[in-house]
């Protein structure tokens, strides 16, 4: 990959050639070529001060499906999270404008690459989440992100508080967030179409901080663990997206959502709890906090698919 000044040959001021590798013997260039070459031409720009601005990107997108990977290699690596820098570097995701253009004659284009953009959003918001300092994103923060998009997509949304998980029997959540000062959450968000012929669910892990409670970790495996939400803030941008995109099928997504840390209220090893459903289930390990989750959220869904 080379960048180049244009000197005035074209409009746009700089250049990026990017190579696409030996040219297949049987065809077209693959479309995940073409959308990596797109990914690393943008983070080279992105590189650049102010950013990547407006980009015409002329890689060899003979069909639709190859203009949407071109653009949506192009807004994945346009991504930048810059929330906790200062100065200059300091925007917000608002701020983060890119102005695409891909070249293509092919039918559908404009439309496939519009569903691109829908998907770097939705890959752009899980991201964010992930990135989030687990102290600007505890149960209520994530639980909040949700109702933000449900707002924004017309999906349907649930929230469970502490007290109406305890009241519902789901002890997994409890148990797990019953250590922090930051107590649990269970989000069912909802996408309905009147063509839909069948319905697909999705259940999340969403610990916005794993410690492992007092089966404690060590501290050079905490140094990611603000990531062990990544599942539930997955389960949130697909939804988004499939509401966005208006998908003709059903889905249900659950997002389980706690904080495990080890405090004098903490879950035991050797404690005894009832997940929803009433089945009973013995804690070895408070680092497996996961599956307790998980198992609530799992039984809530398979007892809702059957009412």
């Amino acid at each position: 990959m080379h960048t180049l000044a244009s000197l005035g040959a074209v409009p746009a001021p700089v250049v990026v050639a990017v190579g696409l590798g030996p040219a297949p013997a049987d065809g077209p260039v693959d479309s995940d070529t073409l959308s990596r070459a797109a990914g690393a031409a943008l983070r080279s720009l992105s590189s650049r001060p102010g950013g990547a601005g407006r980009v015409v990107l002329a890689l060899p997108a003979q069909t639709a499906d190859q203009a949407g990977a071109v653009a949506l290699g192009a807004q994945l690596g346009a991504y930048s999270f810059d929330r906790y820098r200062t100065g200059e570097k300091a925007r917000t995701r608002a701020e983060h404008t890119l102005d695409l253009t891909v070249v293509s004659t092919a039918a559908g284009a404009a439309e496939a690459v519009e569903r691109s953009r829908v998907l770097a959003e939705a890959v752009a918001l899980t991201r964010d989440l992930v990135n989030a300092a687990p102290a600007d994103l505890v149960p209520e923060d994530l639980a909040a992100a949700a109702q933000d998009v449900a707002a924004a997509t017309g999906l349907q949304i649930e929230v469970l508080d502490e007290r109406a998980l305890a009241e519902g029997g789901y002890g997994g959540l409890t148990g797990v967030g019953q250590g922090s000062a930051n107590p649990p959450r269970l989000v069912r968000l909802a996408h309905t179409h009147p063509e839909a012929t069948k319905t697909v669910a999705f259940v999340g892990k969403g610990i916005t901080f794993d410690s492992g409670g007092l089966s404690l970790k060590p501290a050079a495996s905490m140094d990611w663990m603000k990531s062990d939400m990544a599942g539930a803030a997955s389960v949130l941008a697909a939804m988004r997206a499939i509401a966005a995109l208006e998908l003709r099928v059903n889905v249900v997504g659950y997002l389980a959502v706690a904080e495990n840390m080890p405090s004098g209220t903490a879950q035991r090893p050797s404690d005894v709890l009832s997940i929803y459903g009433g089945k009973t289930v013995e804690v070895l390990n408070t680092d497996a906090e996961g599956r307790l989750v998980m198992a609530d959220a799992w039984s809530a869904r398979t007892r809702t698919s059957r009412t």
